[in-house]
């Protein structure tokens, strides 16, 4: 009888040590569920990669939050309707396939020249892919007005509402 719980204890606690490392990870996934299903991690990338393309970061000037491939992603997933989610999808797609079918490799494979070429053909061409690149080049611009510097520096936004000045004269 004592066997049979220790045992059962023994195949508790390897069973336990042999998921810590997985329920230790310190790398946080951000879930898109209405994006997922349909992206895979490397085009999720591809985006962030695109955008960054389209208006380059400046992380020591403009610091913000979140990266804006997250940026990009939650607004898509959280505020397109199902059908502009499709669209947006739809227009990736396109964007891909037309990738290959002019230089028979990946986007990530191309050097810079080529890949600011590509964007700015397929951008002046007003293909298929329209949607996605504007979707990116609208979230992208979008991210870079909301940092906090930019508000503070340029448009002298104040973050309290009103303005409090304590003595003044009637």
């Amino acid at each position: 009888m004592r066997r049979r719980l220790a045992i059962k204890k023994i195949g508790i606690i390897v069973g336990g040590v042999s998921f810590l490392p997985y329920a230790c990870s310190n790398e946080h996934q951000l879930l898109y569920p209405n994006l997922t299903p349909y992206l895979k991690s490397k085009q999720l990338e591809l985006i962030g990669l695109i955008s960054n393309l389209i208006l380059p970061k400046d992380d020591s000037t403009f610091p913000t939050k979140e990266s804006r491939k997250e940026f990009i992603l939650t607004m898509i997933n959280d505020c397109y309707s199902e059908s502009n989610t499709k669209k947006f999808i739809a227009s990736f797609q396109s964007f891909e396939s037309s990738i290959i079918e002019f230089y028979k490799k990946s986007f990530f494979d191309l050097s810079f020249n080529e890949q600011m070429n590509f964007l700015t053909s397929e951008y002046e061409s007003k293909s298929n892919s329209l949607f996605f690149l504007d979707t990116l080049k609208n979230y992208s611009i979008l991210h870079f007005e909301t940092s906090e510097n930019y508000m503070l520096d340029y448009l002298k936004f104040e973050f309290i509402p009103g303005r409090y000045e304590g003595k003044v004269l009637i």
